[in-house]
């Protein structure tokens, strides 16, 4: 699900008024597993309009669903940094659950891909350090986060993926979406342990063989991400990786009654079996044509044990400042906001060059990978 191209609503129509506050549907965004994404204006009742996104989740039918809603609201109020897309207030309307959010007005790095398998070439090495250091800021911070005691929280986002990083229209990089996060809140209500949630597609190793995770694995897949905008290409998706993982016969037996809540593109004990048999020697079939210094950030990012990646955001993000800085490079908003606007702009007059010739050549949402 992206939600840059939404379905349109013509007519705006009063989702529900909270407080005096009304919140107008612009038009839906689209489905996730937790919920129905919306854009809305918010208008107050005296003052400017805005807007927002609002999640309309299913209703909770039992007391498991009720507690996994509360966390996730809890654990959303907490966060706070710039990096991090803000949760504004959880309305109850009609037996149903609404979360308000920060729209981020832009596009998501699902859409850059888009955009850059469109014009076949990938963004600069500068965009993607800057885009991917300021995920990895907002990932530490995260990660970081105690309780009023002083006591680490522990969270893991568990949903690294590029449709959940937006960049917006001035160049800010916002993460979003905390719904499949673990934490240790009091209460917190424990996943079951063969269910996977968020995005299979970007998980560790270690998450893939139903272990404990922890931050490190928010940045393993942070790594996947990183690798996929540097080149175009997914690790998992390299056809060395497939043929490996189809010789290792059968998947593991612990793996027989695993279900993703996310849909994926490959069955979930196919996709285990690519993440177990990936190597280094893939990392760097995959990264060829990527500059040396920041080809071996992506082997560190993307190692198999989590002891060998980067043991923090705030490591993997100096990492990547540092190269900018070598490089002599000045990389901020402003350059991240003109280099997307330009890659969407090349994009389109390619696509309508192609409409005259020949129809078929850029389908509405260009495929990435091989479908199964």
């Amino acid at each position: 699900m992206s939600i840059d191209r939404p379905e349109s609503s013509n007519h705006p129509r009063l989702l529900f008024t909270s407080n005096g506050t009304r919140y107008e549907l612009i038009r839906r965004l689209g489905r996730r597993n937790n919920g129905e994404l919306m854009l809305a204006r918010r208008r107050y009742a005296q003052g400017p309009a805005g807007s927002v996104i609002i999640k309309r989740l299913s209703r909770p039918v039992s007391e498991k669903q009720k507690q996994r809603l509360k966390e996730e609201v809890q654990l959303a109020y907490r966060l706070s940094h710039p990096g991090i897309a803000k949760v504004y207030q959880l309305v109850l309307h009609g037996g149903l659950p609404y979360v308000v959010m920060e729209y981020v007005d832009g596009r998501s790095l699902e859409t850059v891909l888009s955009v850059s398998a469109m014009r076949q070439r990938p963004m600069s090495e500068a965009f993607v350090c800057h885009v991917v250091s300021e995920v990895a800021d907002a990932l530490h911070h995260a990660h970081t986060l105690e309780d009023e005691l002083g006591r680490p929280l522990g969270i893991v986002h568990r949903d690294i993926n590029p449709e959940n990083v937006r960049v917006g229209s001035s160049g800010e990089v916002k993460l979003v979406d905390f719904g499949v996060a673990y934490s240790l809140l009091p209460g917190r209500e424990a996943t079951t342990a063969s269910v996977l949630r968020g995005d299979i597609a970007y998980a560790s190793p270690e998450r893939m063989r139903l272990e404990k995770v922890d931050h490190r694995s928010d940045l393993f897949s942070l790594g996947l991400v990183m690798l996929e905008l540097l080149t175009g290409r997914h690790l998992y998706d390299l056809e060395d990786v497939e043929q490996s993982a189809r010789e290792a016969g059968p998947a593991p037996a612990t793996l027989a009654e695993v279900r993703c809540e996310e849909p994926s593109w490959v069955p979930v004990t196919e996709m285990a079996a690519r993440i177990a048999r990936f190597g280094p020697e893939d990392v760097e079939r995959a990264a060829q044509g990527v500059s040396e210094p920041l080809r071996a950030v992506v082997h560190r990012a993307l190692r198999r044990e989590p002891s060998e990646r980067y043991q923090s955001g705030l490591e993997l993000r100096d990492a990547l400042r540092e190269f900018l800085v070598v490089q002599g490079r000045t990389y901020g908003r402003p350059e991240a906001a003109r280099e997307v606007l330009l890659a969407v702009k090349e994009a389109e007059l390619l696509r309508e060059s192609a409409d005259v010739l020949e129809p078929d050549v850029f389908p509405e949402t260009p495929p990435r990978r091989t479908e199964h």
